[in-house]
């Protein structure tokens, strides 16, 4: 058996397990043993893993696995607490470049938080009837990075987010990747509610940045809310989404900044069959 090193962070309540992986020894393809280190009452605990590895394109590249081992696109929450465990490594450069599954993003440090470039969004559909159950719905659809579907409510606290959520996620419309589901609710000129559930996490969790980045964004075009939009997500936490937009919706200069908290460091023996399911 060898040890294999982990700190824990979190982003506004998301929390994920970091790992140096620049060596290559976490073994990524092992779902089962990912599940077992997320699963909260008998493992480490935790939304994702987030892997650090060498990078040809950037200064360095990140992989993000969920709750259940599948890999997930990008993150933003895991973005900046990869930021912080990359300074705890003793790389204070700032900023730095970070290659995702679809694009190269730059973090840096802003204040005591972490200032994070999400890319411009891509593929969105407005205005989106759904049926759930003989109920309707109207939705939006974006990519920022992940996709999303962003619903607007009166009352977040009202909403059943894993039963609706779940519907939504899985809906057939967004087959087979499927889509986060997000309920947003207005408080203010300038910010936002939100209570999103994650796919490959399967529930709702504390904080979702690229649904808080999907929300702020579908909050401008539809609503006229002025950037940047301060989100409040579900751990009572903030993120400030900035962002330009032009006579024509177009979205560019996308900036998400928020907290990434260090928790603690632990390690877990890895056996033979931890490689060998």
């Amino acid at each position: 058996m060898r040890e294999i090193s982990f700190s824990k962070y979190s982003g506004c309540g998301n929390d994920f397990l970091l790992i140096d992986n620049r060596n290559l020894s976490f073994p990524s393809s092992e779902k089962k043993l990912i599940q077992r280190l997320c699963h909260r009452p008998e493992g480490v605990g935790a939304d994702g893993i987030v892997l650090l590895e060498t990078s040809q394109v950037a200064d360095f590249k990140m992989r993000i696995f969920n709750a259940d081992g599948s890999e997930a696109e990008m993150c933003g929450n895991g973005l900046r607490c990869l930021k912080q465990f990359i300074r705890e490594q003793g790389i204070c450069q700032s900023p730095l470049s970070i290659e995702t599954m679809q694009r190269i993003l730059q973090v840096e440090m802003s204040h005591d938080h972490v200032k994070a470039s999400m890319g411009n969004p891509s593929s969105i559909k407005l205005g989106i009837h759904l049926s759930v159950e003989s109920t309707n719905y109207i939705v939006h659809y974006l990519d920022t990075g992940v996709p999303h579907i962003i619903h607007f409510v009166d009352d977040v606290e009202s909403v059943e987010v894993n039963l609706l959520g779940s519907k939504l996620r899985f809906h057939p419309l967004f087959a087979p990747k499927g889509a986060n589901a997000n309920f947003a609710q207005i408080t203010g000129p300038s910010s936002l509610r939100l209570r999103t559930y994650e796919r490959g996490v399967e529930q709702e969790t504390l904080a979702c940045g690229t649904g808080a980045t999907a929300a702020a964004i579908i909050s401008s075009i539809l609503h006229h809310l002025p950037a940047p939009i301060r989100v409040e997500t579900r751990s009572g936490q903030s993120l400030i989404i900035d962002f330009s937009i032009d006579e024509n919706n177009q979205i560019t200069n996308v900036t998400q900044s928020g907290p990434a908290t260090y928790h603690f460091k632990g390690s877990f023996a890895l056996s033979k069959e931890d490689v060998c399911q």
